[in-house]
């Protein structure tokens, strides 16, 4: 009866509604905080009024900006409303967004079940906390769904939005292998490039906008610095960096990057499996978690991105060992649940102090590239719509 009732694709659809709804009940209804978005909303409002982005606004919101100039131009529809609006529609339609995106893969029903039902908790974290990281998942999926049908001049839009506006979207450049019409994907990228980073001159102008680029890398440079060098207890640096450094396992961020890098790059020499679909939905799931274990802004509303990745390699794996791939599942969702008060007595002094969340996560990352690297995508799943390049 439960297997039944978490594979009905109507019960998945109210449960995401259902969690979208309680977050903007618990930020904009009971309790009116919601800081971040304060944050975001300002963005737009200052570069309207030309003012520096990336300074403290302590009358206005806590925290600073760390997002670029572009994110001005995908917040303005929400900030030009009263805030408690622009906030509830905000979480809505990134909840939305992520929805409609995972829809778009090309798995059966059970497949983009197995994902939602997997990624849920972590997205109603990221919503709890107003995040704009539900979207950033939901434009690496629609860049390599677009990838897949052959436009790769719609997946670079995707690609570049979210360069432009957390960098993170970088990390959709790794599909360039698999598109099918290479040359429009470079031209289109460059193209895509020129127009976004202008478009926010459309309401402020050349100068400021240019001024705010620069600031805004000096700006990411500093937070790097600020979340290597923090105390042992911070809520940021929650990726594979932070753990290795807080439990004093090892402090070189710089060879921990590149010897990630090299084990993600591995895969790529397995052409022959290119053709493959399952092969290459692979590649996504390992991106999206790369970026949450290789980043020392990885907070906890960071993971939704790496847990639409855990959900994919769940229901995509051609591994046929059930038994590992259950307990990493379990390992997975604890660590989900560990922001939770079902975790409080070991909540600060363990998890958050040391890290501890990106464990199971880096274990199926690693388990991940030895698949993709070793086993053998020929055979396509019944919950995959396999399609060659």
């Amino acid at each position: 009866m439960l297997k039944k009732l978490l594979y009905n694709e109507r019960f998945v659809g109210i449960l995401w509604v259902a969690l979208a709804l309680a977050t903007v009940i618990q930020n904009v209804i009971l309790r009116t905080k919601y800081n971040n978005y304060l944050i975001f909303e300002g963005v737009f409002w200052h570069t309207i009024k030309q003012l520096p982005l990336y300074l403290p606004y302590p009358d206005e919101y806590g925290d600073m900006n760390h997002y670029g100039i572009f994110f001005s131009t995908i917040i303005a529809p929400f900030a030009l409303l009263p805030t408690g609006m622009g906030c509830a529609l905000w979480i809505l339609a990134n909840v939305a967004f992520l929805y409609w995106a995972v829809r778009q893969l090309p798995l059966s029903k059970e497949g983009i079940i197995g994902i939602l039902l997997i990624a849920a908790h972590d997205m109603y974290t990221a919503a709890a906390m107003q995040q704009f990281n539900i979207s950033v998942i939901a434009l690496l999926i629609v860049a390599f769904v677009f990838i897949e049908k052959g436009k790769s001049h719609w997946a670079t839009l995707f690609i570049v939005i979210g360069i432009l506006t957390k960098l993170y979207g970088i990390v959709g450049l790794a599909f360039f292998f698999f598109a099918k019409d290479k040359w429009r994907f470079v031209w289109s990228g460059l193209l895509w490039i020129g127009l976004l980073f202008c478009l926010p001159m459309l309401f402020s102008s050349y100068e400021y906008v240019i001024s705010q680029y620069q600031d805004w890398f000096l700006s990411i440079s500093e937070k790097n610095g600020e979340n290597m060098n923090a105390s042992l207890y911070n809520l940021q640096n929650l990726s594979l960096l932070g753990f290795l450094q807080r439990t004093g396992i090892y402090n070189n961020n710089t060879v921990v990057i590149l010897l990630g890098l090299i084990l993600f790059t591995f895969p790529y020499i397995r052409i022959s499996q290119y053709k493959h679909l399952r092969f290459r939905l692979m590649f996504l799931a390992s991106v999206s978690i790369f970026l949450c274990l290789f980043s020392t802004g990885t907070e906890n509303s960071t993971y939704i991105i790496a847990y639409v990745g855990v959900g994919i390699w769940f229901m995509v794996t051609p591994n046929k060992n059930d038994i590992l791939k259950n307990i990493l599942l379990v390992l997975a969702i604890l660590a989900s649940l560990s922001p939770t008060d079902l975790f409080k007595p070991l909540k600060e002094p363990y998890i958050i102090r040391y890290s501890l969340r990106a464990v199971p996560v880096a274990l199926i990352w690693l388990t991940l590239v030895w698949e993709m690297c070793f086993l053998d995508y020929t055979k396509p799943l019944t919950n995959t719509k396999e399609t060659t390049l």
